[in-house]
């Protein structure tokens, strides 16, 4: 039975860390602040517009270039506004990858908060 169960985990774990990868192509789409914050190396949260949901899971401010935010708002991506091909958005992580996975996806960049010095 233990066996059984330790298998079941370890499926778990491999099919988890499968899709949490990249493919080039997604990793192509992203800035390197956000393939940094993907892979959870050399993160400053400084660098990253965040708020937290009421739920509390952290989300973040990017733009998105598209010709489709249908497709984002389809796949559940909460789209704050449209110009043209970019688009706003406040997604969680899982959410980003998500979002990166989307054909009409061809960037996303990081938001930034500007402030006068």
């Amino acid at each position: 039975m233990i066996r059984v169960v330790l298998s079941a985990v370890c499926m778990l774990l491999v099919s988890c860390s499968a899709t949490s990868r990249l493919s080039d192509v997604e990793r192509a789409k992203l800035d390197p602040a956000l393939q940094r914050l993907l892979a959870q190396d050399r993160i400053d949260e400084k660098e990253y517009d965040t708020s937290v949901r009421a739920d509390g899971s952290k989300e973040y401010g990017l733009s998105v270039r598209s010709n489709n935010a249908d497709e984002m708002r389809k796949a559940g991506i909460r789209v704050s506004s449209v110009f043209g091909d970019v688009v706003t958005v406040r997604v969680t992580l899982d959410e980003l990858r998500k979002l990166v996975r989307l054909g009409s996806v061809r960037s996303i960049q990081n938001s930034s908060s500007n402030y006068p010095q």
